[in-house]
């Protein structure tokens, strides 16, 4: 069957990609201490992670609609 026909097959090496990238970006920011002991340069560390972390968020629940939907309505696939 060709990846046409399953779309989490064609979507599933990006979304996997995306996940582990949000993994890491989660891990990052649980590991920091308490937002008082960090001192700008940190901060803006932080900042920038969260900003990565919440675009890779949106790109992995756009994937995961999309899955969804092409599962639900397989006629979208021709």
């Amino acid at each position: 069957m060709s990846s046409e026909q399953h779309p989490r097959a064609s979507l599933a090496p990006k979304l996997d990609t995306l996940e582990e990238q949000l993994e890491t970006a989660r891990e990052e920011i649980c590991d920091i201490p308490h937002v008082s002991q960090l001192n700008t340069a940190e901060l803006i560390r932080v900042e920038e992670t969260l900003s990565i972390a919440a675009e890779t968020a949106k790109e992995v629940v756009s994937i995961r609609r999309r899955i969804r939907i092409d599962n639900q309505d397989p006629s979208r696939l021709r």
